[in-house]
């Protein structure tokens, strides 16, 4: 509740000849108004809606009473249904105790950067399409088979289309990692060298001061 808020129910209840009647009534109004908005929202997770959550460095992961949320604290929120169960199951993963197991780890890291995609991703065109056309292509390839593969499924088709995805990812970051190249050479970025280059240079310059004193 706001500041301003609280100063107009100040007033109000000032102007009441029964102050803690027309407090209680004010309270029961703002909880009605608000579990209206609750009820009307299309996209709305209440405080009471939230069965648990786990907080980390630069985002959360709340449990809800009919799904999942995960929230960036940069201002960006998913809210995953319960019925979408692999998106689910994805986050359900991330609350889970770290057990220091290192594959258990990596595949929490993989889920969350996942899920981390569009905040970043739309500032670079290229990465946008290239992600896009994979996804397309991945689609595709399980609408032509009416199935989705598991890991106890023989299917050579689908190892080779990974195969194809795996060899499509790898030039994809060989290109990222060159563009990133190219940019810090025309900012003159030489990650540490040119601080290092500065400092040696000082060094060197007070050495012959003091040689020349």
């Amino acid at each position: 509740m706001n500041d301003e808020i609280i100063k107009l129910r100040e007033e109000l209840v000032g102007l009441s000849s029964d102050p803690i009647k027309t407090r209680e009534l004010l309270d029961k109004l703002t909880e009605e108004e608000i579990e209206k908005y609750r009820i009307e929202s299309t996209v709305h997770v209440g405080t009471k809606d939230i069965e648990k959550w786990k907080d980390f460095d630069f985002y959360k992961v709340c449990k809800t009473t009919n799904g999942y949320t995960i929230h960036y604290k940069g201002g960006y929120t998913i809210v995953v249904d319960e019925r979408n169960v692999s998106c689910t199951s994805a986050l359900e993963l991330l609350m889970e105790e770290d057990k220091g197991d290192e594959d258990m780890e990596l595949a929490k890291s993989a889920v969350e950067i996942i899920f981390r995609l569009p905040l970043f991703v739309f500032s670079h065109p290229a990465t946008t399409f290239n992600i896009a056309t994979i996804a397309t292509m991945y689609l595709t390839y399980l609408q032509d088979k009416g199935e989705v593969p598991t890991e106890e499924t023989e299917n050579p088709e689908f190892d080779k289309f990974m195969l194809q995805m795996s060899d499509m990812m790898e030039n994809f970051v060989v290109g990222l990692e060159k563009e990133g190249k190219e940019y810090e050479r025309r900012n003159g970025i030489d990650n540490g060298n040119e601080e290092q280059t500065q400092g040696n240079g000082e060094g060197e310059g007070e050495g012959q001061a003091e040689a020349e004193g």
